[in-house]
């Protein structure tokens, strides 16, 4: 591993211990300190994914995914926004050179939160678009000076295909609706847009993403990733923070069990019943991440390779890492009814590693129906889907 990557590794570890302390004050507040995305910029993890061009470290995906888990060792709302605007930087990348001189030309350290599904239509006009409407769910707004957009977007021919649309933060109303039941310090709240302006410039396809044919592997022609499958890669983001949260809860629950008392009298570590439900959460979390490291290293292999990416590969990723995160669900499910009725207090650790870990699973990266229906489909031989990217 070259000496770069394993500093930024070590600097990720070296933060565990502060993001925990500040982990309860993070949920209470609904949003990341700014303390925290200060250290992320000093330490340089937040430029991991940007090209070298405008600074950044260019570096390998795995890296990054690695330090998403890392991160969530300590706050899980911490690490899940470090993993929305880092891997943003890879949709920056992506976008043509104009659109990323307009981020990093005079603000190298800029970064970007998003709200990515196509809720509204961008009307068409001269030089571009323009789009109102209300985005929810951008992570870790506070924090950025631009937001991705997903609009569908008019074009000359009358289609409306689906575009990343890039907005100034400055040019956005950001609601304060974040009251939710887990992830409640990311503050991804809403982003309210009337009338904003788009320059043509300042999008990508979301089609391109997802063929890896996108304006900036042209512009950074030594960075590999971008010719790389959006939907290949995604997988190994986000949900990394669910893996990392339900090893959490299995190490809280066991050492928790070897001298908690039932009703005062025996020791619960001495039941087999115990042991045996203890045992089955354990295999169901640790089985998971055995799922997501091996589809994760033969991914990351086959990007370095430079090789043709079989379509079949990007749905197997999804596929899987569904079925991971679900099944690492199950074994923190699993925990929480041994635990038993203890764990409705607020005050009980178990009680917020779950309500996380829920919250995740609702994330359409991680949807069951989405990562197995194209995958049902290309068995039976059928075509993809209208839309299915």
């Amino acid at each position: 591993m070259p000496h770069r990557s394993t500093a930024l590794l070590d600097a990720a570890r070296a933060m565990v211990p502060a993001l925990a302390a500040r982990e309860p004050a993070t949920m209470s507040a609904r949003h990341v300190s700014a303390e925290t995305i200060a250290e992320y910029h000093r330490t340089g993890i937040l430029r991991l994914m940007q090209p070298r061009r405008f600074g950044g470290h260019q570096a390998s995906f795995g890296i990054f995914s690695h330090i998403i888990e890392i991160l969530a060792e300590g706050c899980a709302a911490s690490a899940w926004v470090y993993a929305v605007l880092g891997e943003h930087q890879w949709i920056l990348a992506c976008m043509p050179e104009r659109a990323q001189q307009d981020v990093w030309g005079d603000d190298p350290l800029a970064v970007a939160s998003s709200s990515l599904a196509p809720r509204e239509t961008a009307r068409a006009t001269t030089g571009g678009w323009r789009l109102s409407g209300r985005f929810p769910f951008s992570s870790g707004c506070l924090h950025a000076q631009w937001a991705v957009i997903g609009a569908r977007c008019e074009d000359a021919a009358g289609n409306r295909p689906t575009r990343y649309l890039l907005v100034p933060i400055r040019e956005i109303e950001i609601v304060d609706d974040w009251e939710v039941l887990g992830l409640r310090g990311t503050g991804s709240r809403s982003l309210l847009l009337n009338d904003v302006f788009v320059p043509a410039h300042r999008s990508v396809l979301l089609r391109d993403l997802y063929d890896g044919t996108t304006p900036g592997a042209q512009v950074h022609p030594d960075y590999t990733l971008l010719r790389a499958p959006r939907g290949l890669l995604v997988p190994f983001s986000l949900p990394g923070v669910a893996f990392t949260l339900a090893r959490r809860a299995l190490n809280l629950v066991a050492n928790a069990l070897r001298t908690r008392l039932s009703r005062g009298v025996r020791v619960m570590g001495d039941s087999e019943v115990v042991q045996q439900q203890l045992g089955e959460a354990a295999a169901e979390i640790e089985t998971a991440a055995l799922v997501m490291n091996a589809r994760r290293e033969k991914t990351l292999a086959l990007v370095d390779s430079g090789a043709v990416i079989p379509p079949e590969q990007v749905m197997r990723n999804r596929r899987d890492i569904a079925f991971a995160v679900w099944q690492s669900r199950r074994g923190v499910e699993r925990l929480v009814e041994l635990v038993g009725a203890r764990t409705v207090y607020d005050a009980e650790p178990l009680q917020s590693l779950w309500r996380d870990v829920v919250t995740i699973s609702t994330h359409t990266v991680v949807s069951r129906h989405l990562g197995m229906v194209p995958y049902g489909r290309m068995l039976l031989g059928l075509p993809p889907a209208p839309g299915e990217a």
